[in-house]
């Protein structure tokens, strides 16, 4: 006898579960989708501001990561801030360039999902960059303009400590300023204060054994102040540029 095959067809019941399932999975999936979505807008926005001490320019920053990994998945987008009084003193190089530029950005303010912030250093100095009087005028651009030649012993002093991300010595400078009658007397004070401040923070660096920063600011010392020398006493070179000095001295000796 000839061999027979019964061929089953799926039931209508059978397709309607099938696409039940189908349709619980792709539902399954969806709603996944939109809980990562979620998570990554809510807690993996990352964003904030950044100064430049180099340029006295201002930007924002913003970007995705995923949470938790805080591996970056998108781009990072960049919108120039620099406000009015920044724009002035680059026009009118009221800040030196400086010498080797190494475009870094120290933060100003940064937050990373809806709840974690935080604020850098530079803040100290956007804050006197950004104060406003009660005619909404900008405080320290309104004082550069109506005093050229103090602004011009200002915002250098301003920029150097920047530049050494010595933020927390900007309050007094700007003190200084709204004090001093001359720019000699400005000049002076700003010479003074950051002499005695480059020495403690360089004498601290040194206990930290912190030597090659140390010696760049003991050289700062000299620089405002050079009748120091006898306080600084040659820690204004780094360790390894003293020794080799002391090895040639040593070998310049007679026998």
């Amino acid at each position: 006898m000839p061999d027979t095959t019964t061929i089953t067809t799926p039931t209508k019941q059978t397709e309607s579960a099938l696409l039940s399932r189908i349709a619980f999975g792709v539902l399954g999936l969806f709603l996944i989708g939109v809980v990562l979505v979620y998570a990554v807008l809510y807690f993996g926005s990352v964003s904030g501001e950044e100064f430049s001490s180099d340029s006295f320019r201002r930007r924002r920053f913003s970007y995705l990561e995923l949470p938790l990994i805080g591996v970056q998945i998108t781009p990072i987008r960049h919108t120039d801030t620099t406000n009015d009084l920044e724009k002035y003193l680059a026009a009118q190089k009221l800040f030196p360039k400086t010498t080797k530029p190494e475009n870094r950005w120290d933060l100003v303010l940064g937050s990373q999902g809806r709840s974690r912030h935080a604020q850098g250093d530079a803040r100290i100095l956007c804050q006197y960059l950004d104060a406003m009087n009660k005619d909404g005028d900008g405080i320290w651009l309104k004082w550069s303009e109506d005093h050229v030649e103090m602004a011009k012993v200002l915002w250098p002093a301003v920029a150097k400590v920047a530049r050494h991300e010595l933020y927390s010595f900007v309050p007094e400078l700007f003190l200084l300023a709204r004090s001093a009658a001359t720019p000699d007397q400005l000049q002076q004070s700003i010479d003074q204060a950051l002499a005695d401040k480059y020495l403690l923070t360089a004498e601290t660096l040194e206990a930290l054994d912190q030597n090659d920063v140390a010696a760049e600011l003991f050289a700062e010392v000299l620089v405002h102040a050079p009748d120091r020398a006898e306080a600084v006493r040659g820690r204004d070179k780094p360790l390894d540029a003293s020794t080799t000095e002391q090895s040639g001295g040593e070998a310049d000796k007679p026998e």
